[in-house]
């Protein structure tokens, strides 16, 4: 499954691209087996496309989304407020345990990240998950069948293949309103409840990440209109260095061996890090951010210590880049 939009926190050394200010849409892979009932899959497809349909707004008007979250283990609470004045004017706040950073977009500057240290793995966690994790299907996917485990909500199962590891999976749509209510792929499930209007569509006001039976993340979610900013909200800083780059070239895998399989085993284990591409094409900074198979970190961290890249530019000028690793660990 891959991402399909970049994220809110994407922060780059030398540049930022155009962000997104919204909703995360994945690309669920092709299965295999059995041909499937084209009414079936038209029916899968209806009722996802409807879900996303309702939940992607056609216009972002300026306005103030407010994330605050909770993490059960060590417990902590955090927030983030997302302020957008207009075309190019964004105000983005975290505010998580010793994370504490302020960044501002004006126009093609911004004042890059000032906080004192790495911003927490969680928080790419909630950039997943908020305001809402949309899906949809590929043409290949498989569909087995749709169910109605509970009266008024509507399941689909399908397969998806990931190179040489299958694995079942499910979502599932409100039947009376069309929202999405869940989206299980192997054992990472996010859930979507307490739906809000806004702007002609709907979006959840109440998330929750869970990775191999353990909440990861909840999520309470706001966003209101707000267009009465103070007169200086956006202003950057005299130091300000940061620029968006309207022409950025991301970098591309050269070498990025994965651990060798370890038994016969189907299993695929993945971890994922996060660290930087520098401007040699190595990686630097390396982080774990996995929470389920914290045996597995430091393995990974040593073989993507090894990785290199093709390093990323912008508008021609080689800088670094900060982004998310995974490690597919098989037979483990």
């Amino acid at each position: 499954m891959s991402i399909g939009m970049r994220s809110w926190a994407a922060v780059f050394v030398f540049a930022l691209a155009e962000l997104p200010v919204y909703a995360q849409t994945a690309v669920l892979r092709p299965g295999s087996g059995p041909p499937e009932d084209p009414q079936l899959r038209a029916e899968a497809v209806r009722l996802l496309e409807r879900a996303n349909h309702l939940s992607s707004p056609a216009v972002w008007p300026p306005n103030v989304l407010t994330l605050r979250f909770h993490v059960p283990n060590p417990a902590p609470d955090g927030e983030y407020v997302s302020s957008v004045g207009g075309f190019k004017l964004r105000r983005q706040e975290w505010r998580y345990g010793t994370y504490q950073t302020t960044q501002i977009r004006n126009g093609d500057r911004f004042n890059g990240n000032q906080a004192k240290v790495p911003m927490p793995g969680i928080l790419q966690v909630l950039n997943h998950v908020a305001p809402i994790y949309l899906v949809h299907f590929d043409g290949q996917d498989i569909i087995r069948s749709i169910t109605e485990p509970v009266e008024g909500t509507r399941c689909i199962q399908f397969d998806t293949v990931a190179g040489d590891h299958e694995q079942a999976n499910e979502i599932c749509v409100d039947n009376e309103h069309g929202w999405l209510l869940s989206v299980r792929t192997g054992d990472t499930t996010t859930k979507d409840s307490n739906y809000f209007p806004f702007q002609g569509s709907f979006l959840p006001g109440h998330i929750e990440r869970w990775v191999g039976g353990q909440e990861v993340i909840a999520v309470d979610q706001t966003d209101v209109l707000k267009n009465d900013y103070p007169p200086d909200f956006f202003t950057l800083p005299e130091n300000a260095s940061g620029f968006a780059c309207p022409e950025l070239r991301p970098p591309y895998p050269v070498n990025t061996p994965q651990p060798a399989q370890q038994s016969s085993s189907i299993a695929v284990v993945d971890v994922q890090l996060e660290g930087y591409i520098t401007d040699t094409g190595h990686t630097f900074g390396l982080k774990a951010i996995d929470r389920l198979h914290p045996e597995l970190n430091e393995e990974a961290i040593k073989l993507v210590s090894t990785w290199t890249y093709t390093p990323s530019s912008c508008a021609g000028k080689i800088g670094w880049y900060f982004t998310t690793f995974t490690v597919h660990f098989k037979g483990r």
